[in-house]
């Protein structure tokens, strides 16, 4: 209980530093009759503020420049989906957990562990609280719904390391962490827009970046706290020492400390931006009146085009970082742990850092053009993926390219649906998109286990049909 309060204490004192960067640099609604006024992070006044914000003096001289208001925006983004992203670490921190609560039973079982369950829950609870995003920004404000979601996300990590049996570990780590995500998610993106209203690409795929990167560092970091005299599994029992399990708690809750001062820090970024006030919908856009609702957005034809070809493109990639290593293991040229782990840092790298190039790409191509782009290329990457398991070279090559394009899947959506129903009702409609990404990592699953019998040749060759298909389906959309 000390630690929690400790960890809540924290969270106190960092709102209260986020609250300190409002001083007269900060959105301040000037009255005649009364002092300047401080916005919190939690303010709901957003709709207050007024382009003339940029011009006020500061204790220090001038403030930020728009220009460097809209880097910072971004920057605070990319930080807290930094841990967001967090959540694909499960996949190496879970060998640290003790083999006790691997499985429902209250002792160790054998065969698969009951908790590969965490992803797949945790991907379906934040695709159940993205939709409630929007409710969260309109009245909490935008800085205020990505610092909920993101003490969420830190409270479920935090929490979790006091609970000792597995059921209680998938609620908080698995169910409430993706809720967390699910409420944080957008907001950045949202407000990296106002400031950049005709780069959308290149917000949203500089802001995800920190989301496929978060896997790639955390997991170095995880394993730093967990495992720091880097003993080896014992080659009989295939078990750590006991000290590696014991660690495994507090790994947990220094991880959360990490995560709440960097999302803190993100959201007293976003504070400080001072954000402009959404651009007025034009009346000459093509989409203005086209879809009034949510409603009629999500029910329309091109939603649906758009939530297929998300699903048939991202399947492959999902697939990929599934079951990469366990098909390098097949090979006796990649059969290494060393090796097949380093593949998977180079790929969550190209994952990660690949998302902003999609994003500076989309502004200047488009979404269709480059989406064609995207799926073609992973086609034929699964089409020869087994020409490359003979060499060590080209099966990285082709791996990180797989991991780039699963990236592109996520950094271009989000600006595909602003581009198709405007800005505003954009990142609503992508916070229900954003169960394409679900269904493709279910049914990816669902592919291997049905066809395994035919080999994983035949599987990636099914992966590649199915991109091909996106590829000519994007072009119902015409070209946005």
């Amino acid at each position: 209980m000390r630690s929690i309060s400790l960890l809540i204490a924290l969270f106190a004192a960092s709102t209260c530093s986020a609250r300190s960067l409002n001083g007269p640099s900060s959105p301040l609604i000037p009255t005649t009759s009364s002092p300047l006024q401080k916005r919190t992070i939690f303010d709901t006044s957003e709709s207050s503020i007024t382009p003339e914000i940029s011009t006020q003096v500061t204790r220090g001289g001038a403030s930020p420049s728009p220009a460097s208001m809209g880097l910072l925006s971004i920057l605070g983004g990319f930080l807290t989906h930094l841990t967001l992203g967090t959540i694909y670490c499960w996949g190496n921190l879970q060998s640290y957990m003790p083999p006790s609560m691997k499985y429902f039973a209250s002792s160790a079982g054998s065969g698969t562990p009951d908790s590969l369950l965490i992803i797949p829950l945790g991907l379906l609870a934040m695709c159940i609280g993205m939709p409630m995003s929007a409710t969260l920004q309109a009245s909490l404000g935008l800085p205020g719904a990505m610092m909920f979601g993101s003490l969420i996300v830190s409270l479920a990590v935090f929490s979790s390391s006091f609970v000792t049996t597995l059921a209680p570990f998938v609620l908080l780590y698995s169910i409430l962490f993706g809720f967390g995500i699910g409420f944080a998610y957008t907001a950045p993106i949202v407000a990296g827009w106002r400031h950049y209203p005709s780069k959308k690409g290149l917000v949203s795929g500089f802001t995800l970046c920190g989301f496929g990167l978060g896997g790639f560092v955390f997991n170095l970091v995880g394993t730093a706290l967990a495992n720091p005299n880097k003993l080896s599994l014992d080659p009989v029992t295939k078990m750590f020492p006991s000290e590696v399990y014991d660690n495994f708690p507090i790994m947990l809750r220094k991880l959360a400390v990490i995560y709440l001062v960097l999302q803190t820090t993100g959201a007293g970024l976003l504070k400080l931006t001072s954000l402009p006030p959404p651009a007025p919908a034009s009346k000459s856009s093509a989409t203005s009146g086209k879809y009034p609702t949510l409603k009629s957005a999500i029910f329309s034809r091109p939603f649906l085009f758009l939530w297929t070809c998300i699903v048939l493109s991202s399947t492959a990639g999902l697939n990929t970082v599934s079951v990469y290593k366990m098909y390098g293991n097949l090979s006796p040229s990649l059969k290494s742990d060393a090796y097949l782990a380093m593949v998977g840092g180079l790929g969550s790298v190209a994952n990660g850092v690949g998302r902003a190039n999609w994003g500076v790409a989309q502004d200047k191509v488009g979404f269709s053009k480059l989406f064609t782009v995207l799926t073609v290329t992973q086609s034929l990457v699964m089409l020869n993926y087994k020409r490359t398991v003979g060499n060590r070279f080209l099966f990285t090559s082709a791996t990180m390219v797989l991991f780039l394009c699963m990236g592109g899947n996520f950094a271009m959506a989000p600006g595909a649906c602003a581009k198709l129903f405007g800005p505003d009702l954009g990142p609503k409609v992508f916070s229900v998109l954003f169960s394409s990404f679900a269904t493709a990592a279910v049914g990816g699953s669902y592919i291997n286990k049905a066809l395994m019998g035919k080999g994983f040749d035949f599987i990636f060759k099914v992966m590649a049909i199915m991109s091909f298909m996106a590829s000519g389906l994007v072009k119902t959309l015409g070209p946005i």
